[in-house]
């Protein structure tokens, strides 16, 4: 072996490693460069995909959240004003049973009271009465007697033993 022979450069080596270079990088290219790139690209639109998702699930959320949340709000509102609408019929109606008790009170109290006016005139007629009935009987007693001062205190006397056992006096 000569000493120029070990960097000698063989044109027909160079040109073979060359062609087996861009044969390997073609196959490798080929079955394992698009592949691994397909498989690659393949991932980051899946991991696209799952991002975009996620974005529509939270904007879903935070609508639905929304929704609910005036719902909610909407619905102790609605709480509210089914509660003032009761507590203001309560009132109207305890007010209109009030009212209906004062008047029947009130229509009681104006019965009763004519009632006791009627009792009351009633009574001084049946008083009216008796009294003309005992003095038509002293009348008569007094005119069946000319009667002297004797005479007259025992027709009292007489009188008003009558009259003390008579109807009138309960």
């Amino acid at each position: 072996m000569e000493t120029g022979e070990v960097f000698a450069i063989d044109l027909w080596k160079i040109l073979f490693m060359l062609i087996n270079l861009f044969l390997i990088y073609l196959i490798l290219k080929r079955f394992l460069y698009k592949p691994v790139k397909k498989m690659f690209e393949m991932r980051e639109q899946e991991v696209a995909e799952t991002y975009q998702k996620a974005d529509a699930a939270e904007a879903e959320a935070h609508q639905l959240k929304d929704q609910y949340e005036k719902k909610l709000s909407g619905a102790k509102l609605e709480a509210e004003e089914i509660v003032r609408s009761a507590t203001k019929r309560a009132q109207l109606r305890s007010e209109s049973m009030i009212g209906d008790a004062k008047d029947t009170v009130s229509n009681m109290m104006v019965r009763a009271e004519e009632q006791i006016e009627s009792e009351k005139k009633k009574a001084v007629n049946e008083i009216k009465d008796e009294i003309a009935d005992i003095a038509l009987m002293a009348a008569s007693n007094v005119l069946e007697k000319e009667m002297d001062a004797g005479d007259h205190k025992k027709l009292i006397d007489e009188f008003i033993d009558k009259v003390g056992d008579g109807p009138w006096q309960n």
